[in-house]
Parts: structure tokens; C-alpha cells; sequence
């Protein structure tokens, strides 16, 4: 279940951890592997692992002390008809001591798939938590948000129970579904709520605050809100057509930078954040393209996909496979690797989800993944794959009008403070305002499921000051930001307190930067995970 390195040992781990139960928790939940893809474009809802790892939890939460309940929208008979009948369970767990406040606890069990290119950059395997000679453990879900989140806050209510004086009562929830925008996860139990009176003990999402576990150290009060915008053609088109609407997508983070916070970024200036407040972001995460036309001796494009599974996930590479004759095939390296600029690179491609077809040649454009939320931590190989098409196009060294089916994927985040209508409406009419003149087939939808507002938290909110006076003292971190990646603190927009105030949402975590979530070589350090859980037990004692 748990792996080691030479020069490490799951004792030293549990050590630095400072709780054995909870390295034994996260090597479980790690090697469970719950899995979330949600790729309506190409067809593809997998979650394989959900029931397995929503059980294991509840019966780490019982062990800690918590009487627990399951809400499953599919068993519940809530579940919309197009949700392909997968079970979507979320964990409940509840430490009542009679209190007069509640803290919830608000995690994600399920976590992203790890895409076949990926595998090769592992150096351990990435559903095993391994420790390493760094003093970090690596594997999927370590840190997000089966670490950070689930594990964290179990080991904080275990001595929460142990001690028997917590001045609040804990609900504890364990959501699935937050990668894909949680439809299932928090946005299910937010709708089963709804159907309660406001105010009613019955509703999942009753609390006096909630903490959200599920980012970097910092305290932070404004949560982006998120969209995954499916751009595709009503049939195929000639190439040329595919790469220029690819360019507008790509255009599209310009019109989002304009979106400015009032929050500070965490990432500036020391990870190349382009702005020193949290701004608009939009970043072409996915690029697939299948030629229709029959071959013949000309070199020719048949295939082209940017390698990730997931929506919210900036791929390291885009294969591109050509068919054509030996030699001229031969000769593609040398021809299209000078249309790329640095640090991008052209290789013989590596691990791809692609087959390649026999006497055919695939190549890779090589970036830098990170999180889809976070472009400027890593270097998109979508923009200059589409660049390297259009030069090798007007030189001759393919034909424009090859027609192929083209579709894209763009991972839209807004603001904290920005309407989700308001930003739709500018992104959306851009680009239908571009195709209308130049591609009147090319499509572009924003499913609602996969959407989301912003959670914007004053700064000068009590809770704000607590929290970020106990993380300086836990894990030295100072300052109060907003965030990049979004998270679920968005679904708890307009929820009230029992007083009747606005619920107050605060995410935090032990995302440093060494993390590499959403990425190869995921990991966090123990360290780290026992400071969020001692800043947790924190918050629920202190006045």
C-alpha cells in the first residue's frame, strides 16, 4: 500500500506526519485511486473507484469518533437522468457536542486521472504513496484533496474527540466531483438542501463557518470561479479553418486578463503571476483533431491530442501523428522544429494516448503542465502546436484544406467577484461574435453543470483574521489572497448562517509550491499536513 525510497521509511514519514493512523489513511486512500474524468466531448464519464474509497472513509470517520451517513444523489433518486447512472457518494460525518456553532469541514475525496503520457515522468507509481529521500510523499490524491483535505481533517477531529472539551461541534464532509465542478459533490447536496426550509437542521450545509482545506498555506477569502467551455465544428472542416479557430480561443485569455480582484495573488512576483491581484484566466487545455479524408503520398496531419485527461489540466505535450512517404516523413523533425520557440520543444513523441498507425511518424510539442487554473506556473503546448501548424501550412509542408473533425476544450476562470452570467456573456459572445464572421459552423457551449461562480469573503471578516493568525503561527504563512484554481467555496454562495449571515467560506491547505498537483510527481510534505491539521484543531478551540 505504501512505498519507500532507499533512503526513507514509512516510520520517518508517520514521524514528520506526527500520526501513524493518518499515514496508513493516506497510502489506503492514495492506492484506492478515485478517479474522476468527465470528458463530454469525446463521450468519456469514468469514476471508478468512488463506492470503495467513499466506504473507507466512513469508517475512518466512525474510528475517529464521528457518527457518519453517506448522500448519494444516484440512491437518493435525485440524479438527473444524463448522469450516466454512476453512483455519486459524499461522506457525512458529524462531532456534536450541543454547542451553540458549527464548524464545517469541507473536503473532496476524488481526484484527477493520471493520463497515460504522464506515466513515464513518475518515478514511483503514482497510486502508491511512496517517500522519497526529499522527505516528501508522492502519489495521486497526497495532496489533492486526499492529504490536504480528508486526511488533515481527520487527524485534527480524532483529537478534537480524544480531548472531549471542543467548544463547536465539526460536520465533516467528504465530496465527490469537485474536479469536474462538482455536479455530484457539493452542487448535489446544495439541491437537497434546497428543498428544506432555510434554516432547517436537516440541511447538510448548516454551519456557522466553513473550512475548506483544499489549497496553499495562505488564508484565503476569494475562491475563482471556474467554466469548461466545449468548442467543436457542426462537421469537419478543412485544417485551416480548425487552427483559426483554435487562435480565437487562445485570444480569449487576453479578454479574461482584463478581469482584475481586489484580491492579492499568492503566485506574484515569484510565480510568474502576469498581474499582482488574482485576474481572468483562459487556457485551451484540450486539442484533438482526427482527419476524415482518405491518404494519399502527400505528408499529411492524421491526428492530433493534447495529452490530458482532464479539463482542468494543462497538458505537458500535444502529439501530432503525420502518414506520408518514408523520407519526406523523415525529414518533419528538421522542417518544424524551427517554428518553435523556447522553452518549447519537438521530440519523437513519447507516451500518447494516440495510436500510431504503421509507417506513420508522431511527434511531440513539449511544454509544461500545471493546473489548469494556474497557466502561468506552467507552459501550455496547445498555443505554439497551433503556431507550428499554420507555419508548416503556409510553406507548403501541409495542405490547409485536409479536412479533419477538430474539437477544444477551454478551462475559463473568473474573479472572485465576478458573476458567472457576467463572464459567460463577455467570454461567449467574443468568440460567436469571431465565428459569425469567420467560421459560422465552429460551436462553442458552456455546460452548466461544469460552471461555476466565484466566493468572494471580506477581508476584514473575523473568520478571516482568526484563520490567517493561526496559519502564521502553524505554517508561517502571512497574508490574506485570493485564489487561482477555484474550489468548492463557490457553492456556498448565498448560504446563511442559523444567525442568518452569510455563510463564511475560507480555503487553505498544504499546497506549496512543490506540490505539482494535477501533474506527474504530485506530493506533499508531511510536515505541512500536520501543520493544516493542528491550524484546524485550532480554529474549532479558539474564541
Amino acid at each position: 500500500m505504501a512505498g519507500r525510497d532507499s533512503e526513507g521509511s514509512s516510520i520517518e514519514a508517520a514521524r514528520a506526519l506526527g500520526d501513524e493512523e493518518s499515514f496508513r489513511q493516506l497510502a489506503q486512500l492514495v492506492a484506492l485511486a478515485p478517479t474522476n474524468l468527465e470528458d463530454p466531448g469525446h463521450g468519456r464519464w469514468e469514476k471508478p473507484n468512488y463506492l470503495r474509497t467513499a466506504d473507507a472513509i466512513v469508517r475512518a470517520a466512525r474510528a475517529a469518533g464521528l457518527s457518519t451517513r453517506v448522500y448519494d444523489p444516484l440512491v437518493e433518486g435525485d440524479l438527473p437522468a444524463d448522469w450516466h447512472g454512476l453512483s455519486r457518494p459524499n461522506v457525512i460525518g458529524d462531532l456534536d457536542r450541543g454547542a451553540k456553532e458549527t464548524v464545517l469541514l469541507m473536503t473532496h475525496f476524488d481526484v484527477v486521472p493520471v493520463p497515460k503520457e504522464q506515466l513515464g515522468r513518475w518515478k514511483s507509481p503514482p497510486h502508491t504513496l511512496t517517500l522519497r529521500s526529499d522527505g516528501r510523499l508522492y502519489g495521486r490524491g497526497s495532496n489533492d484533496d486526499l492529504g490536504s483535505g480528508v486526511v488533515a481533517s481527520l487527524a485534527a477531529i480524532r483529537r478534537l474527540v480524544a480531548s472531549d472539551d471542543a467548544p463547536r461541534n465539526v460536520r465533516f464532509l467528504a465530496c465527490c466531483d469537485e474536479e469536474t465542478g462538482g455536479e455530484g459533490g457539493i452542487e448535489a447536496l446544495r439541491a437537497r438542501d434546497a428543498r428544506l426550509p432555510e434554516g432547517d437542521p436537516g440541511r447538510i450545509l448548516l454551519a456557522d463557518v466553513a473550512l475548506i482545506p483544499d489549497g496553499s498555506p495562505e488564508t484565503t477569502a476569494g475562491s475563482s470561479g471556474a467554466a469548461f467551455l466545449d468548442a467543436s465544428f457542426a462537421r469537419p472542416v478543412p485544417l485551416s479553418a480548425g487552427l483559426a479557430y483554435g487562435d480565437a480561443l487562445v485570444g480569449l485569455h487576453e479578454v479574461a486578463r482584463q478581469w482584475r480582484s481586489v484580491y492579492a495573488s499568492p503566485d506574484w512576483p515569484d510565480r510568474h503571476a502576469p498581474e499582482p491581484v488574482v485576474t481572468g484566466r483562459a487556457t485551451v487545455t484540450q486539442f484533438d483533431l482526427q482527419a476524415v479524408e482518405a491518404p494519399d503520398g502527400e505528408v499529411r496531419l492524421v491526428a492530433a491530442h493534447a495529452e490530458s485527461d482532464a479539463a482542468n489540466q494543462v497538458a505537458r505535450a500535444v502529439t501530432l501523428v503525420f502518414a506520408g512517404p518514408g523520407p519526406a516523413l523523415d525529414a518533419l523533425p528538421a522542417q518544424l522544429g524551427p517554428f518553435l520557440a523556447t522553452p518549447f520543444r519537438l521530440e519523437p513523441a513519447g507516451s500518447s494516448a494516440l495510436a500510431t498507425p504503421p509507417g506513420a511518424r508522431a511527434l511531440q510539442v513539449v511544454g509544461e503542465a500545471t493546473h489548469g487554473g494556474y497557466p502561468h506556473r506552467g507552459h501550455n503546448p496547445v498555443p505554439p502546436t497551433l503556431r507550428l501548424l499554420r507555419a508548416a501550412a503556409d510553406r507548403g509542408l501541409l495542405d490547409p484544406g485536409r479536412s479533419g473533425t477538430i474539437s477544444f476544450v477551454v478551462d475559463l476562470r473568473l474573479p472572485p467577484e465576478m458573476e458567472l452570467a457576467e463572464g459567460l456573456a463577455s467570454a461567449l459572445g467574443c468568440v460567436r461574435a469571431w465565428a459569425a464572421v469567420h467560421a459560422p459552423t465552429a460551436r462553442i457551449e458552456a455546460p452548466p453543470a461544469r460552471c461555476r461562480s466565484g466566493y468572494a469573503l471580506p477581508v476584514e471578516h473575523p473568520a478571516t483574521q482568526k484563520l490567517s493568525r493561526i496559519l502564521e503561527a502553524t505554517c508561517g504563512a502571512r497574508g490574506i489572497f485570493g485564489e487561482y484554481g477555484g474550489t468548492d467555496a463557490s457553492a456556498l454562495r448565498g448560504l446563511r448562517t442559523p444567525r442568518g449571515e452569510p455563510l463564511p467560506a475560507l480555503v487553505f491547505g498544504s499546497m506549496d509550491p512543490e506540490s505539482h498537483i494535477h501533474d506527474a510527481e504530485e506530493s506533499v510534505d508531511p510536515r505541512k499536513l500536520a501543520a493544516i491539521a493542528l491550524a484546524i484543531e485550532r480554529f474549532v478551540r479558539e474564541p
